[in-house]
């Protein structure tokens, strides 16, 4: 099994799209969230316990997963903010600001060996959350955390 090393800093790749599945594969038209500084993938499904008397043992059931994906990213001006370019996919239109506020369903591949044809991703769609740009003189450019609160499941995909 191959270890998927990420240290030539092109490797772990997110695109957004807030018009389809299909454009979110599309580097061109997808908004391609650069400067990421790291990215967490989380599926934590949960758990409902019960005890009962005639037991010493906790029972245990699962329940739905609650799926995220969070990262941190120095900001940049057209990613945070958005082209403003009309005939752009919204979300590089509106960029990160832009779909946060107004509540747009964004589509996502995370791409996570680069986007050629060995690469495996995880796609799903969510709203852009969590959003809270810092800087100062130990950090003198913005970054900032951005949540996407997955609606629904990851799918596992292969790069075409």
């Amino acid at each position: 099994m191959a270890v998927i090393n990420v240290s030539a800093g092109s490797e772990a790749v997110l695109h957004l799209s807030a018009t389809s599945a299909d454009e979110a594969n599309v580097a061109a038209n997808a908004l391609v969230v650069p400067y990421m500084q790291d990215i967490t993938v989380n599926n934590s499904t949960g758990v409902f316990r019960w005890k009962t008397l005639d037991s010493t043992a906790e029972n245990a059931a699962t329940t739905p997963a609650t799926n995220q994906l969070s990262l941190n990213c120095v900001v940049d001006a057209d990613a945070f903010f958005g082209t403003g370019t009309a005939l752009d996919d919204d979300a590089k239109e509106n960029g990160l600001f832009g779909v946060s506020k107004d509540k747009t369903r964004v589509y996502f591949n995370v791409y996570f060996d680069g986007t050629d044809s060995t690469s495996k991703f995880l796609a799903g769609s969510g709203f852009v959350s969590g959003l809270a740009p810092t800087v100062n003189m130990d950090a003198p450019v913005w970054v900032t955390p951005v949540t996407i609160e997955v609606d629904g499941d990851f799918t596992e995909h292969s790069v075409p």
